[in-house]
């Protein structure tokens, strides 16, 4: 039987929330349990995370600087201990801002039109990569 992964997907503002809808139900589809975080600050992610227990954290980001909310939430789930669990970011990311969220840790990183299948291989692939049995 295929482990089900759990996902936390989260966003950074009200706004261009068509995307988000439209990943939360293609990752749902592609068999993927997802936690909808909503818009959360990198505290509230890193505890939502430790608190649900989840394989990866996809945050969309269209607002803010990437690097620098990036650095933050790496800060949080270091001081939570959950540095184990991967980061897949999407949404309006320059290329200068891919380099850097890459070199920070982020595992990938998906735009407007990515297609939804390949978004979905990499998200499972990523997660089962990471995933340990205990």
């Amino acid at each position: 039987m295929e482990r089900v992964f759990r996902v936390l997907l989260s966003r950074d503002d009200w706004y261009h929330q068509r995307g988000y809808w439209v990943i939360a139900n293609a990752l749902k589809s592609a068999g993927m349990e997802v936690i909808l975080g909503g818009i959360q600050t990198p505290g509230a992610i890193a505890r939502t995370a430790l608190n649900e227990d989840v394989d990866l954290i996809a945050y969309r980001i269209m607002q803010a600087a990437p690097d620098m909310v990036i650095r933050a939430l790496f800060q949080e789930m270091k001081a939570n201990g959950i540095m184990s669990i991967p980061v897949v970011v999407g949404g309006i990311i320059s290329d200068r801002e891919e380099k850097i969220i890459r070199e920070l840790g982020v595992k990938a990183v998906f735009r407007s039109f990515d297609k939804l299948e390949t978004i979905q291989e990499y998200v499972k692939a990523i997660a089962a990569e990471s995933f340990v049995e205990t």
